[in-house]
């Protein structure tokens, strides 16, 4: 069914005439001179300029009205159809605000002891009517607060959830690969071969626990040795502020 959204030429162009007079009107007294010099070829560029996204605004509105008028019902057919995929809402626990205590090693892979704690928030919200996610983080760290990011995608076919991360601190990094898992009796539990130290393979692995309607558990962990070892580096504590 097509939208019964239209607009003539000659309607676009007294809306267009209506923006200049106004524009004209709030020009200041010793601007006028330059105002009336420049006008008749700012006014072919404004015409243009909003003749063009005149159309595009239309088109976008006759586009969506088309998609909504010839699908009734398909939310809820959809919505349904999801709700039975098995995995697609193993992250749901997650959206909303949080505050964050974060636990990491000072020195990762060095037998080291030491730790720095410092307080954060976490935004998560869901995409793509629940086949992705994402995290807005920001790390309270003393003189170096900053913000992460972290994307996830649910595959159906594996049942698996990705999980790239983006660091403020290094914009123009490429993105690594990510970490790939699913969830198993209320555990989380995902890995990625995307990291080296000192020129050896490092494994990753996240692990989501102790999972409530106000808290919930996350680590991670290195492998320098294939996953015979495992060193947890950074621990957090989410409680649920909204």
């Amino acid at each position: 069914m097509t939208s019964n959204v239209h607009m003539s030429s000659s309607e676009t162009r007294k809306f267009s005439d209506e923006f200049v007079t106004r524009e004209r009107d709030q020009v200041h007294p010793q601007d006028a001179r330059i105002y009336l010099v420049t006008r008749k070829e700012s006014n072919v560029q404004i015409h243009k300029r909003l003749s063009v996204t005149v159309w595009l605004i239309l088109g976008l509105m006759a586009s969506g009205l088309s998609v909504a008028q010839s699908s009734p019902g398909s939310g809820a057919e959809i919505g349904h159809a999801e709700s039975a995929v098995p995995g697609l809402h193993d992250f749901d626990f997650l959206f909303g605000r949080w505050q964050v205590h974060h636990r990491k090693l000072k020195h990762r892979l060095l037998n080291s002891h030491e730790w720095i704690e410092f307080e954060g928030t976490l935004f998560s919200q869901p995409l793509m009517g629940g086949y992705a996610n994402v995290d807005d983080t920001v790390f309270e760290v003393p003189g170096d607060t900053y913000r992460g990011v972290a994307p996830r995608s649910f595959d159906a076919k594996s049942g698996q959830w990705s999980i790239w991360w983006m660091d403020s601190r290094k914009p123009l990094a490429p993105i690594g690969p990510p970490v790939i898992g699913s969830f198993h009796n209320g555990v989380g539990t995902f890995y990625a071969n995307d990291d080296t130290e000192n020129g050896t393979p490092v494994r990753t692995r996240f692990i989501w626990s102790e999972i409530t309607p106000t808290s919930c558990h996350w680590e991670q962990a290195e492998s320098p040795d294939g996953g015979k070892t495992w060193e947890t580096d950074w621990i957090q504590d989410l409680k649920r502020v909204q």
